[in-house]
């Protein structure tokens, strides 16, 4: 039987999707191979036919899930400053916390990249420079003013989101995402 021409790349990319909330959700050192391709409905055979490894699968995730919907975002300064204000809004929210497989693979997989190889490391710190361009360009200030806000912001990010998801009540949580929603919003304005 023949496969259309597409179906490699289609379940591959199935594998990166189901594999990233898989990760999200318990971790690097949370689930295997097996639990990985399970999460995908592949065999292992399967996934090692795509990826040579886990890592190779984490790395994948980095350089196709960090930043987004946001870097996608086009238009002038204006319309991109607002999409940065509204990503900011569902970032720092108890949603997003709630539901770290859908999540933000920043504060969900950052302490894991940190044990990871360095070409994994790699991607993550090329992933998040791309993300800190993409949010400079959209703040106020000049050029340094402007790499200083949004690493201020990608810390706001990890740490709070991180900080809420650890804490044992709603409302610590909320007070950790509330003041952080604040302050990277003064940081944009």
């Amino acid at each position: 039987m023949r496969y259309p021409p597409d179906q490699k790349a289609k379940a591959r990319a199935a594998m990166v999707e189901a594999g990233a909330k898989a990760l999200r959700r318990k971790g690097f050192n949370g689930i295997g191979v097996d639990g990985l391709a399970s999460a995908a409905g592949v065999t292992s055979g399967a996934f090692y036919s795509n990826f040579p490894n886990k890592e190779a699968l984490l790395q994948e995730v980095i350089e196709t899930s960090l930043g987004e919907p946001f870097v996608a975002s086009q238009g002038t300064v204006l319309e991109r400053r607002q999409k940065l204000k509204e990503w900011m809004a569902l970032y720092f929210s108890v949603d997003h916390r709630d539901s770290p497989d859908t999540g933000c693979v920043m504060p969900a997989l950052s302490v894991d990249v940190a044990r990871a190889s360095h070409d994994v490391r790699v991607a993550y710190t090329e992933r998040i420079n791309f993300l800190v361009a993409k949010i400079a360009e959209v703040v106020e200030g000049d050029t340094r003013e402007r790499e200083r806000k949004a690493w201020n912001i990608i810390a706001l990010m990890i740490g709070s989101v991180s900080a809420a998801r650890a804490m044992s009540n709603q409302q610590s949580a909320e007070t950790v995402l509330g003041f952080a929603l604040a302050s990277a919003m003064a940081q944009i304005e």
